[in-house]
């Protein structure tokens, strides 16, 4: 009977010591609070400002240009013999489909090159919160910026993974 006892005392103390290691730890964080908050922020919104406002200046000149040829096209279209309206028209489309043309390869590229400055950023961000998950025993961090947390319960790990940061 003694033994009988002590073996279903162990079991139970065996039981309860799993039951409590399988226990989930929640967590939530805004990373773009965290992101934002990363002191080599500025140095990239900079950099990427800088690049857009070149981009920016090129267009206004191409749309400057495209307006002229456009005023000058409808003052004069009407004096103009056939051969030339039509070659001003085709000018006039091929400017346009340029224009339309850079202002998606500016797109492309100024988002090539966000992603590019921001890799490193959100890299550094997502080994400290992996390290902090770890170590403080997380079963879950949930991001709450992207909008998809049901639940917000739990621990904002936000504080932590900024001062693991040094932040």
């Amino acid at each position: 009977m003694k033994h009988t006892l002590l073996i279903l005392g162990l079991l139970v103390a065996t039981l309860g010591a799993q039951a409590q290691q399988a226990v989930p730890k929640f967590g939530h964080i805004d990373t773009q609070a965290l992101l934002a908050s990363m002191p080599e922020r500025l140095t990239v919104q900079s950099q990427i400002e800088e690049q857009a406002g070149m981009y920016e200046q090129e267009i206004i000149r191409m749309q400057g240009d495209f307006e002229s040829k456009y005023r000058e096209y409808i003052d004069k279209a009407e004096t103009w013999p056939a051969a030339i309206r039509q070659q001003k028209e085709s000018e006039l489309q091929q400017d346009q489909a340029g224009l339309e043309q850079f202002s998606q390869t500016v797109q492309q590229e100024m988002a090539t090159l966000e992603a590019q400055l921001l890799s490193p950023m959100i890299e550094r961000a997502r080994l400290a919160i992996e390290e902090l998950g770890a170590a403080e025993g997380f079963t879950y961090i949930f991001d709450t910026s992207t909008g998809g947390t049901v639940w917000n319960g739990g621990t904002d790990v936000l504080p932590m993974v900024k001062a693991k940061l040094g932040i």
